[in-house]
C-alpha cells in the first residue's frame, strides 16, 4: 500500500464535509411524535410499555455486534470505533513504521552509518562555528544523539557487527568518546554496553558466531584505542557534583565499569586488554577508598568499584600478579573501617564482602601473602575477630586462604613421593601466617567462634553465616599442620585439646565440638552417597564421568570439611586422654577411627594426584594415623 493514496483525498472529503449544508428543521410537536411510534404516552410523561417483540427488535446482532448495522454505517463511512476504512490503513502504517525500521539488513546497517556520519559532521560544524554560543548547535547535537540511540538496533543483530568495521564507522565512535558533551560520551559507552552484554549474544543456537561477532567489534574498537579514550574519559567525569551534570557523570563512571564487568564474561582476554588500557586497577584502587556520601558509608559506584575489583582478582591470574603492594594497603584500610561496626544497609554489606573476596584472591599467591605480612593483615584480623562484628566472621575466610599455600606446581615422575610434594608446595609464607597469628593471640578469638560464643548479636551472625564452622575448622586444621611437630606454636594449638593446669575444663568441649562436626559432616556426604548410588541404577555414563561426577557430589556435601576436621582428630589423637574421648564420642555416633583413617587415606591420595597430574586417586591400604600426619 502506497501512503500518499491514503493521505491524497483532501480533507474536508475525509471529514464528511460538504458545502450543501443540510439544514436542520423545526422540532417536531408532541402529537407528531405520538403519531410516529416513538413510545410518548399521556402528554409525554411516562414511556410507553415495550412489548417482548419490541425487546427482541432492539437485542444486538450478535454477529455485527451493533444494534442496528445501517443505523451506524453511513455510507460505509462509520464503524464501531468511529474510524473510516482509509483512517484505520493510516493508524495501521503509523503504527508499523518503527518495525519496518527496525528490522535490520546490511542496507539498514549502512543508512544508519551514513546517518551518524552526517550529524557528526554537521554536530562538529556547529560547534566549530559557533564555539561560545550552545544555541546554535544544540539542534545538531541532538540528531547526534539520536543516531548514536539508533545504532542500538544492533543489538538485535549483532552479525551486522562488521558492517560498522568495514564502513570505517568505529573511529568516529571512537571520537565521540571523547566529545566534549559528556552526553554523547555516555551514548557511545550505553551503545557498548548493551552490544557486549550477555543478552545480545548468548542467544541459544547462536550463541558461539554471536559472541565472536561482539569479540571481533570490540577488538576492532580497541585497536582504535578506544580502551584508552575510555580511561581518558573516566577520569575526567566528576562524581561529586551535585547538579544534573553530576548525576550524568555517575551514570557514566556505572556504565563504564558495566561495559568492564560484560567485557569479562564475553572474553577475559579482552577485560585484560580494557583493565591495561584504561589504566582501570589504579582507578579502582583510589575510588574503593573514595566515598561521595556524607559520612564514610560507600556510595552505590564505589560499591561496583570494590565488585568490579573483585571480579577482576577472580578471573584473571595474570591481573593478580600486576597488582602492587598499595592495592593492598588500600584494601586493608577500607576494611579496618568495620572493625568497630557492622555496614549499615544493603549497599555497605556488599562493599565488605567485595573488599574481603579481594584481599581472599591476594593472599591466595605467594607475593599476597608476604604483602599481607608486610602490612600487618595478621594483626588486624585479631583485631576484628575481638569485636562481635560481621566483620569477625568474615575476617576467617580472609585467615583461610591466608593459610592456604598456593597451589603446588606439578612434579615430575622423579620426584613422586608424598614428600617431595609437600616440601616444593612453597608454604613458607603460610607458616609464617600461622605464627603471626598464634603469637598474636588469635588462638583465644577463632576457638569462641569454633564454640559460637556468645549472645543477641553474634549468635544472630552466626546463623546468618553458616559457613562459619567450616572456615574455623579449615583454619585451625592448617594451624596444626603448618606449624613443626614439636615447636611451641604447633603445642600452643593442641593445648586447646588436651588438660591443662591453667583449664582443666574446656578441652572437653573442644574436642567434642570437632567430633560433633565430624560426625555431621560424615552424615551429609553419606547421604550424598546413597543419592549419587541411587542416580547411578539409572543412568547411562562412562565409568570416568561416573567417578568424576560422585565426587564432585561427595565435595558438595562437605566432603572437604569432613577431611579437615579428620586431621585435627589424627593430630589430636596424639594425646593419649584427648584420643580416649575422641573414640568414646565416635563409637556412640557408629564411627571409629578407623573411618577417620579412610577418609585422610582418601584425602592425601587426591593431593598426591593433583600434584603429578594424574587422575589415580587410589589409596591402597590405609596407614596408621602417625604416619598419615607426616604426609600432610
Amino acid at each position: 500500500m502506497d501512503i500518499r493514496d491514503i493521505f491524497k483525498e483532501t480533507v474536508s472529503t475525509t471529514l464528511g464535509v460538504n458545502k450543501n449544508k443540510r439544514k436542520v428543521g423545526s422540532a417536531p410537536s408532541m402529537r407528531e411524535l405520538k403519531e410516529g411510534g416513538y413510545g410518548i404516552v399521556d402528554g409525554g410523561n411516562a414511556p410507553a410499555k415495550r412489548t417482548r417483540a419490541d425487546e427482541l427488535d432492539a437485542e444486538p446482532d450478535a454477529e455485527h455486534g451493533s444494534d442496528n448495522n445501517g443505523d451506524d454505517e453511513e455510507g460505509g463511512r462509520f464503524f464501531a470505533d468511529g474510524l473510516t476504512t482509509k483512517e484505520k490503513d493510516v493508524i495501521d502504517w503509523v503504527d508499523h513504521a518503527d518495525a519496518l525500521e527496525d528490522a535490520l539488513d546490511r542496507t539498514g546497517v549502512q543508512r544508519l552509518v551514513v546517518r551518524l556520519e552526517r550529524a557528526v559532521s554537521k554536530n562538529t560544524a556547529d560547534r566549530v562555528s559557533h564555539p561560545n554560543e550552545p544555541e546554535k548547535f544544540v539542534e545538531s547535537e541532538a540528531e547526534l544523539d539520536e543516531a548514536i540511540q539508533r545504532l542500538l538496533l544492533l543489538a538485535n543483530d549483532v552479525q551486522y557487527l562488521v558492517v560498522l568495521e568495514e564502513l570505517d564507522a568505529l573511529p568516529t565512535l571512537v571520537g565521540l568518546v571523547a566529545h566534549d558533551n559528556a552526553d554523547i560520551a555516555l551514548d557511545v559507552i550505553q551503545l557498548a554496553v548493551e552490544l557486549t552484554a550477555e543478552d545480545a549474544w548468548s542467544h541459544e543456537g547462536e550463541s558461539l558466531e554471536e559472541r565472536k561477532a561482539v569479540v571481533g567489534f570490540i577488538s576492532a574498537m580497541a585497536r582504535s584505542e578506544f580502551f584508552e579514550v575510555l580511561g581518558q574519559n573516566l577520569r575526567r567525569l566528576n562524581e561529586g557534583g551535585e547538579s544534573s551534570e553530576g548525576e550524568a557523570d555517575r551514570q557514566g563512571v556505572f556504565q563504564t565499569l558495566a561495559l568492564v564487568e560484560n567485557l569479562v564474561s564475553l572474553d577475559v582476554s579482552l577485560a585484560e586488554q580494557a583493565v591495561a588500557g584504561m589504566g582501570l586497577l589504579a582507578w579502582l584502587q583510589a575510588r574503593i577508598v573514595q566515598s561521595y556520601t556524607q559520612g564514610s558509608a560507600p556510595d552505590s559506584n564505589q560499591q561496583y568499584a570494590a565488585e568490579i575489583m573483585s571480579i577482576l582478582l577472580q578471573t584473571s591470574t595474570r591481573l593478580r600478579e600486576q597488582t602492587d603492594s598499595a592495592l593492598m594497603d588500600a584494601l586493608l584500610r577500607c576494611l579496618a573501617k568495620y572493625r568497630k561496626h557492622t555496614p549499615d544497609d544493603e549497599i555497605a554489606m556488599e562493599y565488605l564482602e567485595n573488599i574481603v573476596d579481594s584481599i581472599c584472591m591476594l593472599v591466595a599467591t605467594a607475593r599476597g601473602k608476604q604483602t599481607f605480612l608486610n602490612f600487618e593483615g595478621v594483626e588486624l584480623l585479631v583485631l576484628l575477630q575481638k569485636q562481635p562484628q560481621v566483620a569477625r566472621l568474615l575476617s576467617l575466610k580472609i585467615l583461610d586462604y591466608a593459610l592456604t599455600p598456593p597451589p603446588a606446581e606439578k612434579l615430575p615422575p622423579a620426584e613422586s613421593s608424598p614428600s617431595a610434594a609437600s616440601s616444593s608446595s612453597g608454604d613458607n609464607e603460610a607458616r609464617a601466617i600461622a605464627k603471626r597469628y598464634i603469637d598474636g593471640l588469635g588462638l583465644k578469638y577463632l576457638f569462641a567462634i569454633l564454640m559460637h560464643h556468645g549472645k543477641g548479636g553474634l549468635q544472630r551472625l552466626h546463623k546468618a553465616h553458616p559457613d562459619t564452622d567450616e572456615r574455623a575448622v579449615n583454619c585451625i586444621a592448617s594451624l596444626l599442620r603448618l606449624t613443626g611437630h614439636g615447636t611451641p606454636p604447633h603445642w600452643r594449638v593442641l593445648a586447646k585439646f588436651v588438660p591443662s593446669p591453667s583449664d582443666p575444663s574446656s578441652w572437653k568441649s573442644h574436642v567434642d565440638r570437632i567430633v560433633e562436626l565430624n560426625v555431621a559432616y560424615y552424615e551429609r556426604v553419606k547421604d550424598a552417597e546413597d543419592r549419587l548410588d541411587l542416580a547411578d541404577d539409572h543412568d547411562e555414563v562412562s565409568t570416568d564421568e561416573r567417578i568424576e561426577e560422585r565426587y564432585l557430589g561427595r565435595m558438595d556435601a562437605g566432603l572437604f570439611t569432613l577431611q579437615m576436621t579428620d586431621i585435627i582428630i589424627a593430630f589430636v589423637s596424639e594425646e593419649p586422654q584427648a584420643k580416649e574421648r575422641i573414640e568414646q564420642r565416635l563409637r556412640r555416633k557408629g564411627r571409629s577411627l578407623t573411618y577417620v583413617q579412610a577418609e585422610l587415606a582418601e584425602y592425601i591420595a587426591t593431593r598426591r594426584a593433583d600434584a603429578l597430574g594424574t587422575a589415580d586417586t587410589s589409596h591402597g591400604r590405609p596407614h596408621n594415623l602417625s604416619s598419615m600426619l607426616l604426609q600432610l
